[in-house]
């Protein structure tokens, strides 16, 4: 009969285990989280050129650290955005309508007969449907999204890079 005592195994998988938590500060979580964002980043950036016209909503992709959810060193969270812009200098703030599509109304041009002056929103509003029907065979424009693709073809990618560049991290900081 083979008798197998785990205490010796238990003992050597808690010292490890706090040697790893040691070895992981802060500031090797946030490289290994930035990596993983950037790789994100890249790809928006990538999947914005497709359909560039100014080049606005490429300047504009950002990584940004959330102070508020990320928690020294046991959490840290990134966010890949596109800067909406202020006043002094606009951003891409549009960046959703191309994600996602919108509704088409062009500019309100219809002068009344009668008064003389433009017509009101809601009768604008639905000429401008009935147009965009008529022209388009639909009331909303086509989205070109560049933020889902980006994630859902490169987050396997991403966590095989954040795997390499802890494993980098750990073995320089034992050093």
């Amino acid at each position: 009969m083979i008798e197998f005592d785990p205490s010796g195994l238990i003992e050597s998988v808690q010292e490890t285990a706090e040697q790893v938590t040691n070895l992981v500060d802060e500031s090797t979580l946030r490289t290994v989280g930035y990596a993983g964002a950037d790789l994100f980043r890249d790809q928006v950036k990538q999947n914005a050129l497709a359909n560039k016209k100014t080049g606005m909503l490429f300047d504009n992709v950002i990584v940004k650290r959330l102070e508020e959810q990320s928690d020294g060193g046991r959490i840290q969270v990134y966010l890949v955005t596109v800067r909406s812009g202020t006043s002094a200098s606009p951003g891409a703030y549009y960046w959703r309508w191309v994600e996602n599509g919108h509704k088409f109304v062009p500019p309100n041009r219809n002068v009344s007969a009668r008064t003389g002056r433009t017509v009101g929103w809601a009768a604008h509003r639905r000429e401008a449907q009935r147009v965009a029907d008529l022209e388009f065979g639909n009331k909303r424009t086509r989205a070109y999204p560049f933020m889902r693709p980006a994630y859902e073809g490169r987050k396997k990618d991403a966590v095989d890079l954040m795997t390499r560049t802890l494993a980098e991290q750990i073995a320089r900081n034992s050093r």
